[in-house]
């Protein structure tokens, strides 16, 4: 057990950029790929998922300082520090033998599903596990017992992938036909798009609001190059560097770094799906072949889909918007940071269900981040207790997660109080 354990924690801390190239290499050799493509497709996989990082690492250091002199200029006051999924993720692989079931258990009833039709996705994102662990950790906290811990995580994992299955056409029709094949299981997205669907359906029936519709693609032409991905970047990047009350040579540094990440994630993401494309289409081959009259689909992480512009646009107008509401929302505990940082990834479905109508997304991007808040001020109670046993934070403080969320696993964790309080 402590090889395995030793072996498992080495493969989770090269993290995405080096385990998937080993999965997707191993998945190519299963589906009867030569070797040498398949370790072709993986390290050009890896090379993308390195450069997403690099790319994104832009953002986070740069907008850390600023976002922690905006919480400084407006006096926020909140008590729950949101630590970032770095910390969080960590306390999730905490316990050995926690992961090793929860690994087994996720796997086997996807495999269980694929067999029984009721799903069309193999998940082979297991970096992204951890957010089963996540909630399953909470849920061993609520009930004192790591099997019904187990049993809530391994639940989240099936729901995420029966969602996942009924996203795929809007997210191509949006995104492009580039993903056609690919299922995004990752925390909250699979659910977070009917959510944004059911808000854009609402919007349709507000008189005067429906017919409003703002998109960057119809701005004109003699000012369309403001809508260029580099120079939204700049703009906003130096917009925000002067709500912070930088020096102008600081606003253009912000300005510069935040254009130069719009223009590299874009060219990141196509380099990923270029390793991606090959060992996606062997796997559909392999599984038709022996499954005729079934489709098979690819579960990755919904990172792929963060290089578009429109929601590095909203995600980054919506570091003021989101502080604004923390000191507004009524219960509202949650300092937000870290998470601040990654507002792309949870304005991916307000972008995606409002089909590029800016204020449609901006309407559903303030609901879902209202909802969030509200999640994360309410396992405040339970993640205290687990980052602090694992060692990631000191005692007498009060610690949450401020994300794109797990609504599905809080919806789980909810019902599991219903028996265990």
């Amino acid at each position: 057990m402590g090889i395995v354990m030793d072996i498992l924690n080495k493969v989770v801390a090269l993290g995405a950029f080096v385990m998937m190239p080993v999965v997707l290499f191993i998945m190519g050799m299963v589906f009867r790929m030569k070797p040498s493509d398949a370790l072709r497709a993986g390290i050009t996989v890896g090379i993308g998922f390195k450069g997403i990082s690099l790319a994104a690492g832009l953002i986070g250091t740069t907008m850390n300082p600023l976002v922690e002199k905006l919480q400084d200029l407006w006096g926020l006051q909140l008590d729950a520090v949101d630590l970032g999924v770095p910390v969080i993720s960590t306390m999730a692989f905490s316990d050995g033998r926690f992961v090793l079931m929860m690994f087994a258990g996720v796997i086997i009833i996807n495999v269980i599903m694929l067999l029984l039709n009721l799903t069309k996705t193999l998940n082979v994102d297991i970096w992204n596990f951890w957010h089963y662990l996540f909630i399953g950790t909470l849920g061993t906290i609520i009930s004192g017992n790591m099997f019904v811990g187990l049993v809530v995580g391994v639940i989240y994992s099936a729901i995420n992938l029966l969602l996942a299955d009924r996203n795929q056409e809007i997210i191509c029709e949006v995104c492009g036909e580039q993903f056609r094949g690919l299922s995004f299981c990752t925390m909250a997205f699979p659910v977070l798009v009917p959510i944004g669907r059911a808000i854009d359906w609402g919007i349709d029936h507000i008189p005067g609001v429906r017919k409003i519709n703002f998109n960057l693609k119809s701005i004109p032409k003699k000012f369309s190059f403001l809508a260029e991905p580099i120079m939204i970047g700049f703009i906003i990047g130096g917009a925000l560097a002067l709500l912070a009350q930088y020096s102008w040579d600081q606003c253009l540094n912000v300005g510069m770094t935040m254009a130069a990440a719009m223009f590299l994630l874009p060219r990141m993401i196509s380099i990923l799906m270029e390793g991606l494309s090959p060992i996606a289409t062997a796997t559909r081959e392999f599984m038709t072949a022996r499954f005729p009259n079934r489709e098979f689909r690819i579960g990755m992480d919904f990172a792929l889909l963060v290089g578009d512009p429109d929601m590095i646009t909203l995600g980054l107008i919506f570091v003021p918007i989101s502080l604004f509401m923390a000191v507004i929302l009524p219960g509202n505990r949650v300092l937000p940071l870290i998470g601040l940082t990654n507002l792309s990834y949870m304005m991916m479905a307000p972008v995606i269900t409002s089909k590029r109508n800016m204020f449609r997304a901006l309407i559903t991007g303030i609901v879902m981040v209202a909802l969030v808040f509200f999640m994360a001020t309410s396992l405040t109670p339970l993640i205290t207790p687990a980052v602090i046993d694992a060692g990631l934070a000191e005692a007498g403080g009060n610690y949450t997660l401020f994300n794109t969320g797990e609504h599905v696993g809080f919806l789980l964790l909810q019902i599991l109080k219903l028996f265990f309080n």
